[in-house]
């Protein structure tokens, strides 16, 4: 699939030759076989555009206002001038009389579902350009014309790219949206012949956005009709046989949650059996109450244990309002990647705990992760490329780690090193023979590394997509961490806990005997590369809310209080968020 960019630059140059014909919905179709972008046409089509000189407007009094509007002086959007330039200043909202087209009124309607994509509403202040349709005057509808592009252009960005930019919210957060060109979304407006259309597919045209669309308006009625009334009252894990009035509230929670099927909110009743009469209470945690807990616990990225213990009994205490919110922020992250992912795609979801190679769209390989602690080490949101594997990885130790963990080591055995299968690096003199106890941070001699073997921090392999943060996937000694819920246990690096079958995986791609390929550089002992004839994109991502493939509601929780950051920016914007 084209991305937006690529299909509005591609719309303007058609645009420009007089070769649009249909509309951009089929002209993206069209292209879909992977016909490409000739980025030098695009540069010169807007410069042909840009250097055209200005043209008179139309014997009309609305262009003759539109003209004087947008003279240099009066108006900053170049994109703009040159779109109405290109017009005669005919105004393309309003008919050449200033009355609203069709056109005008889709977009009012268009813009003014803000609110349920979680936008500002205020922001676009749909209501107050409907009223001035009843324009008075040629300069009022000129001003008119002008304020219902600038909705366009404006609601365009936002919808289709975010409101927000990322890394004015968090130094974490390395993500770049696709922002949209001004003059290429005009451009794509005037060639539409549904412009109804065109609007629409301006947002993500992800199903998961639009399933999380439709999911913020329940969450949100939901919110609004008091929640899921009575929470779970805290106390002792609850297990299979437990009794007491916790257990019916958590039976109600359930039910309303959709896990337990409302016919189990039963009163004591008497159940015939193969021995005889039984009395089904409501207040025990039987069989079924069980197989709902686990059901909740798989929604919610938890051990399936069917035990009712604090992270499970949090995850179904959290109210309605506060799930509507976390929706609203995770459209927020979907507009930031509103972009072709690439068919084959590796996608690192931090407070999921997990990583998924996507080929065409569908998941094809999903392991458990291990990310960075919350207290200190936090993965970073961000993209590239995986090009490498390596087999036998040797350990450079971060210097941080070097002075901060391995120092007070040294100081306490110097012949430590040794031990750990490692070595300094960068220095003659032997670590035994160092008097540790006068180092510090600041003078800490060479560099430490690990050589490959069983103990080695890496493992057998460490996948490679180099980036400016040091980060990177890797097998790990410390297989006890995947067994956790929440595994933030690492200094940012993402642990894989099945790397083998990933590597087989990853190989097979250009290998007839993946697996003997593997052994074969494993048994050497020593590290071995392996490139990727086609680097794969790699997408370092945070979502916490979405909906599966069975349609069931996934959330995650907010390990690095990054959900209540966006939250907090999409407020300060206008967002009428609901208030957990």
């Amino acid at each position: 699939m084209m991305t937006l960019r690529v299909r509005l630059a591609v719309a303007l140059v058609l645009l420009a030759a007089g070769l649009l014909a249909a509309g951009p919905a089929a002209y993206a179709q069209d292209s879909a076989g992977g016909n490409a972008v000739d980025n030098a046409a695009v540069d010169n089509a807007l410069n042909i555009a840009r250097n055209a000189p200005p043209t008179m407007p139309a014997a009309d009094p609305v262009a003759g206002a539109l003209h004087a509007a947008l003279a240099p002086a009066g108006y900053g959007n170049y994109a703009v001038r040159q779109f109405y330039d290109a017009r005669a200043f005919m105004p393309f909202w309003l008919a050449a009389d200033g009355a609203p087209t069709d056109a005008a009124r889709a977009l009012l309607d268009w813009a003014g579902e803000a609110d349920r994509h979680a936008l500002p509403a205020t922001r676009y202040d749909t209501a107050g350009l409907d009223r001035r349709l009843e324009r008075t005057d040629a300069a009022a509808a000129a001003r008119l014309e002008l304020d219902l592009t600038r909705l366009f252009l404006e609601y365009a960005r936002d919808l289709a790219s975010g409101l927000l930019e990322p890394g004015e919210i968090s130094q974490e957060l390395h993500v770049a949206p696709p922002r949209p060109d001004p003059a290429g979304l005009l451009a794509m407006a005037a060639a539409a012949r549904d412009v109804p259309g065109f609007l629409a597919g301006l947002a993500p045209q992800d199903p998961g956005y639009f399933h999380l669309v439709r999911l913020y308006r329940d969450m949100r009625e939901i919110a609004d009709n008091g929640g899921w009334d009575e929470p779970v009252a805290t106390g002792p894990t609850l297990r299979l046989g437990d009794r007491g009035p916790r257990v019916a509230q958590l039976r109600a929670r359930l039910i309303a949650l959709g896990d337990l099927p409302p016919s189990e909110q039963i009163a004591t009743n008497e159940v015939m059996t193969d021995a005889g009469p039984r009395r089904n209470d409501p207040r025990v945690v039987d069989s079924a109450l069980e197989a709902a807990v686990r059901r909740f616990q798989a929604r919610h990225g938890l051990n399936t244990d069917g035990a009712v213990g604090p992270m499970t009994l949090a995850a179904l205490n959290t109210p309605a309002a506060e799930r509507a919110e976390q929706i609203a922020v995770n459209l927020e992250r979907m507009r930031w990647l509103n972009r072709d992912p690439g068919y084959r795609h590796v996608v690192i979801n931090i407070p999921a705990f997990t990583m998924t190679l996507i080929e065409n769209g569908t998941p094809r390989f999903t392991t458990r992760t291990v990310v960075g602690k919350a207290s200190r080490f936090r993965t970073p949101e961000f993209s590239d490329e995986l090009e490498h594997i390596v087999v036998n990885p040797f350990w450079n130790v971060p210097r941080s780690i070097a002075t901060e963990e391995i120092l007070p080591a040294l100081r306490q055995d110097p012949y430590y090193l040794g031990r750990q299968n490692m070595e300094l690096v960068g220095t003659d003199m032997p670590p035994g023979l160092i008097d540790w106890s006068t180092v510090t941070p600041g003078n800490f001699p060479g560099r430490i590394r690990q050589h490959p073997g069983p103990n080695n921090a890496l493992g057998r392999v460490k996948f490679l997509f180099p980036n400016k943060y040091a980060i990177y996937m890797h097998d790990t000694p410390a297989r006890r961490l995947f067994r956790h819920d929440r595994r933030d246990f690492s200094h940012g690096c993402v642990r894989l806990e099945d790397p083998i079958a990933f590597a087989h995986l990853l190989l097979s791609l250009q290998s007839n005997d993946p697996e003997a390929l593997f052994e074969r550089l494993h048994a050497s002992g020593s590290e071995r590369w392996v490139n990727l004839e086609e680097p794969i994109p790699v997408y370092v991502t945070y979502r916490t809310a979405w909906i599966d493939e069975d349609g069931a509601w996934q959330f995650r929780a907010d390990v690095y209080g990054r959900d209540q950051l966006v939250a907090a920016a999409l407020r300060d914007a206008g967002a009428a968020l609901p208030e957990g």
